[in-house]
């Protein structure tokens, strides 16, 4: 039975009309979380039929390590969204999902499918400037809930931070899912956004204090706190 009605197929289709590129979701899954992996498939499963230019490719976490650890995946399920650059070459965008996508965070999906597939950044000139300045690995973690109004906003920010600059990898992860990293990063609420274990936002931030600390170089440590 599909999850969207009609209606939502319909307005999803004319959006992903606009899309330029094909934009290939990477589901990892695993047989220690089949029922996880099963309500992720069944969100990502109803986008293919939207567009053409979408498609779904499954991995199994164990038989497929290798190809997760190059997307930075250690837990299941997760999703790595993939595009292709201007010459039709694959371009990862470092965007990741870990966990399902599903409530307010499948906006966030959406969006990731469409930054991608269109290839154009909704941010600011100033703050495409601050991000394509990066040049070392830097890593954000958002931890959301389906239920959060405000985590997509945190999460589409992260996701467009990491399309820009290929030093940034930008996690959204579903906190129920993963309470062992819920309690490492020490999440009482959401959204809540850590970068390189250092930087710490609580809520949903305007886009240019968002990206101003999550660029911040000058925090302890979280484990030194």
């Amino acid at each position: 039975m599909a999850l969207m009605s009609p209606d939502d197929q319909a307005r999803l289709r004319a959006d992903f009309a606009s899309l330029r590129r094909p934009v290939r979701l990477l589901l990892f899954t695993g047989a220690t979380d089949s029922e996880r992996g099963a309500r992720a498939r069944q969100v990502l499963d109803e986008l293919p039929a939207l567009s053409d230019l979408v498609s779904v490719e499954e991995l199994d976490l164990t038989t497929s390590r290798e190809r997760a650890y190059a997307y930075g995946i250690d837990h299941v399920p997760a999703i790595a969204v993939i595009g292709q650059d201007a010459d039709g070459r694959e371009r990862d965008s470092h965007i990741r999902f870990l966990g399902t996508p599903s409530g307010y965070e499948f906006i966030s999906l959406i969006r990731a499918v469409l930054l991608v597939g269109i290839g154009e950044s909704q941010l600011q000139e100033d703050a495409r400037e601050k991000v394509a300045a990066v040049n070392e690995a830097t890593t954000i973690h958002v931890f959301t809930t389906p239920s959060c109004a405000y985590c997509p906003r945190a999460v589409i920010l992260a996701h467009e931070m990491a399309f820009l600059n290929p030093h940034i990898t930008a996690y959204a992860i579903e906190a129920t899912e993963f309470p062992d990293l819920a309690r490492r990063y020490r999440v009482t609420g959401v959204p809540k956004t850590v970068v390189n274990d250092r930087v710490e936002i609580l809520g949903a931030l305007p886009e240019h204090e968002f990206i101003e600390q999550a660029l911040a170089r000058d925090a302890a440590p979280l484990t030194e706190r």
